[in-house]
């Protein structure tokens, strides 16, 4: 097993995924899209994962630790991995505590990277993933990554993914409401190159019928659920108020476990499950 993450407290956040910590840490707040989008993952997870004791999350691309909370209030010990020293520098700094008891450790380590070295098998029974670090690799290493993720899974264990779409209904309907027309058409290229405080990033955008072709030996399909189907994602820089995001939240749950949405969504959840 890897070394764990050492926080240093002179750590420089100057480039990249590195600087985007500092403000990744601020997204939490309440009656947020990007809240609502946590939401409706960490309801699915509740589906298929009933509060228990005992239980082992590898929270896949952490970032800095935006979904500690729900695990550690659902009795998860977590293990947080990232590619990023920046993310996990800013998520020891929060979780100091928790990490000094036991309750969370933290490995610096690219998805794509892992191997049979870097945890036990049969280690976890959730292995998590939805801050979009899936859309940085391309089909061929998606299912590499995930047949060794597999290896990781207890049986009866969950692997839960998200993967960002390349037709966001409620995106292109916002871009085309403030005039932005060519911003509403660029999800469409399906691949896309995204600037990130300084750095370039490839993304790869897959559809429903793409993600059907990247299923995983050895494990189950269970579902697929549709995430923000006519919200505009949090990247817009969408700000409702108070009414309108009960409004966009009733939606959204409702449609939550409705497959047929998944053609429209800005991500779609896969839960898959350990044979």
């Amino acid at each position: 097993m890897k070394k764990t993450y050492q926080y240093n407290k002179d750590f420089k956040y100057n480039l990249g995924w590195d600087k985007y910590a500092l403000s990744y840490a601020e997204l939490p707040k309440p009656n947020t899209i990007y809240n609502l989008t946590k939401d409706l993952a960490h309801y699915v997870v509740k589906h298929y994962m009933p509060i228990s004791e005992n239980k082992t999350v590898l929270d896949l691309n952490c970032g800095t630790g935006n979904d500690f909370p729900y695990f550690l209030a659902n009795n998860f010990k977590i293990i947080g991995t990232d590619g990023s020293a920046g993310m996990l520098n800013k998520a020891h700094e929060i979780y100091n505590t928790k990490i000094e008891d036991g309750q969370i450790k933290l490995f610096q380590v690219m998805m794509e990277d892992l191997d049979d070295l870097s945890f036990k098998e049969n280690h976890f029974d959730l292995i998590y993933s939805i801050t979009g670090g899936y859309s940085y690799i391309n089909d061929d290493l998606v299912l590499k990554v995930n047949q060794q993720l597999s290896k990781y899974l207890k049986k009866g264990g969950y692997l839960i993914t998200a993967h960002l779409t390349p037709f966001s209904f409620g995106e292109t309907l916002f871009h085309i409401k403030n005039k932005q027309f060519k911003r509403s058409l660029l999800r469409l290229k399906k691949t896309l190159n995204v600037p990130i405080k300084g750095e370039t990033h490839q993304m790869f955008l897959r559809s429903s019928r793409k993600l059907k072709k990247l299923r995983t030996k050895g494990l189950d399909f269970c579902s697929a659920h549709p995430i923000l189907t006519t919200t505009p994602p949090y990247q817009n820089t969408y700000l409702p108020d108070k009414i309108k995001f009960e409004k966009h939240s009733k939606t959204e749950f409702k449609r939550l476990f409705k497959s047929k949405y998944n053609a429209i969504a800005d991500q779609i959840m896969i839960v898959e499950r350990k044979k």
